[in-house]
């Protein structure tokens, strides 16, 4: 890999994974995105594309391309099930060696383990958290935090808009960064929140946004903590951002319907002059290290 952030989606999916025939293009398995960089992993959410990210870490381990105990970083928002089911069979849990480290919001130390135990234990699952032979530790994470990850990376954290609670997060290295903004129900311009969200989005590579609807149908939705396209192809033209993917689908769409939606974004964002894509499960970006003009890529 060269000198720069390579960004695979894993999972793409919202609220539950689509295991359907007619869903497979965009993918079926729920929100689950990775960042690597100079043999460096970090992870933001843990549905049911994490396995899918664990089957091929497994396969280099057994290569011997990948070490097993080499760390990783994994960021959860929200503990809604469709971010976090993935985590219990998720293979490096498994290996002796492993060094995981998870990110979480929690309120007082301890308060994320606590809550991720509760799901990983007994009546739920068989085999509690605490039993598993990697080595965990374990990051209460809230707003305004920052968290500094190894070969120049840095992770910042902001609160978003989603029932429950949830943090959003903006990964930074050598002039590249990725915001991560799913679960999040943006609102109208210039209220306090979008202003909030346009600052910590400002300049970004690539900006992940949280869309399973479109505007016609998202009265019916208000309040439910998500937001639709055309915000988010909005908020990537104020923020300027350099890319714009579209993720968190509804399950409930299938490869066509979302196809016809993508089409008409794309339509729409070059009428802002805003590059925007939909998100599909196993796609790779590759962004390369450089420095932006102006504020060298950081949130403001």
């Amino acid at each position: 890999m060269g000198d720069g952030l390579q960004i695979t989606f894993w999972g793409t999916r919202g609220s539950m994974a689509a295991p359907f025939s007619d869903r497979m293009s965009y993918g079926g398995n729920t929100s689950c995105m990775s960042a690597e960089w100079e043999e460096q992993m970090a992870v933001f959410d843990g549905g049911t594309g994490l396995m899918a990210l664990g089957k091929r870490l497994g396969e280099e381990a057994n290569l011997g391309t990948r070490r097993r105990d080499q760390p990783i970083h994994i960021f959860i928002g929200h503990l809604h099930l469709d971010h976090i089911v993935g985590i219990p069979l998720f293979p490096c849990l498994f290996w002796n060696g492993a060094r995981l480290h998870f990110y979480g919001p929690g309120e007082e130390k301890g308060a994320f383990r606590k809550k991720l135990r509760t799901m990983m234990g007994h009546p739920y699952w068989p085999v509690s958290i605490d039993q598993v032979p990697a080595r965990i530790t374990w990051h209460d994470t809230m707003d305004g935090d920052v968290w500094e990850l190894p070969r120049g990376a840095r992770v910042r954290v902001m609160k978003s808009s989603h029932p429950d609670g949830c943090v959003l997060f903006r990964l930074e290295r050598e002039g590249q960064s990725v915001v991560y903004g799913l679960d999040c129900e943006l609102g109208g311009p210039g209220t306090d929140f979008w202003n909030r969200y346009r600052e910590f989005a400002k300049n970004c590579s690539l900006l992940v946004f949280d869309s399973p609807y479109g505007e016609e149908e998202y009265p019916s939705y208000r309040g439910f903590g998500h937001s639709y396209w055309q915000q988010g192809i909005r908020m990537a033209g104020e923020c300027r951002a350099g890319r714009l993917v579209i993720s968190h689908h509804d399950w409930g769409r299938t490869d066509g319907e979302l196809r016809a939606m993508e089409q008409e974004a794309v339509s729409f964002g070059k009428s802002r002059n805003v590059d925007t894509v939909f998100a599909r499960e196993g796609a790779c970006l590759f962004l390369e290290s450089f420095k932006r003009d102006g504020d060298g890529g950081e949130a403001g």
